[in-house]
C-alpha cells in the first residue's frame, strides 16, 4: 500500500487507528518518532486465555503493531513492508488494565530491517520481548 507512513502519522496526530486490526484490539500510537513507536491498549477479560490472563497471541499482536508502526516511519512513499519472522518470549502474565510496546528499529538495510519490541505494564514491568525480521516490498 502506497502511503504507509502517511498513515501513521495521520493516526498518530489524529488519535486514530492506522489499521483495522489495531481498532479492532483497540492498540493505539502514543508516541512516535524516526525508527521508534509507543502503542498502548487497554487490556480486559475480552483479550483473556483459559487462564484468566492475556492471550499470547494478543501479546504478539501489539509486538507486531510496535515493530510495524516504528518500521513505517523509516519508509518512503513507494516503499511497503512485511513482517518475515517474529519471536516473542514471555516474562510475565498480563490480566487488565493498560500495556504499552515499544518498537525499534534495531537495523534498517535496503531489503530487510530487524526491529525489536518490549511491553510493559503499568508498574513499567517487562511483561514480554519480541524481535522480528521485515521485507521491504515496492507497493
Amino acid at each position: 500500500m502506497k502511503g504507509v507512513k502517511k498513515v501513521v502519522y495521520d493516526a498518530w496526530k489524529n488519535g486514530t487507528y492506522p489499521s483495522s486490526a489495531t481498532k479492532t484490539l483497540g492498540i493505539k500510537i502514543v508516541e512516535l518518532s524516526e525508527g521508534r513507536s509507543l502503542v498502548e491498549m487497554m487490556v480486559d477479560p475480552k483479550h483473556h486465555n483459559m487462564s484468566a490472563t492475556m492471550h499470547g497471541g494478543i501479546m504478539a499482536d501489539i509486538a507486531d503493531a510496535a515493530m510495524g508502526i516504528a518500521i513505517a516511519t523509516t519508509i518512503a512513499p513507494q516503499e511497503d513492508f512485511t513482517t518475515m519472522e517474529m519471536k516473542i518470549s514471555f516474562f510475565r502474565p498480563h490480566i487488565k488494565g493498560p500495556l504499552r510496546a515499544e518498537g525499534t528499529v534495531a537495523k534498517r538495510g535496503k531489503r530487510v530491517a530487524f526491529t525489536e519490541a518490549v511491553l510493559t505494564n503499568e508498574q513499567k514491568q517487562v511483561v514480554a520481548k519480541a524481535n522480528g525480521t521485515w521485507l521491504f516490498l515496492n507497493a
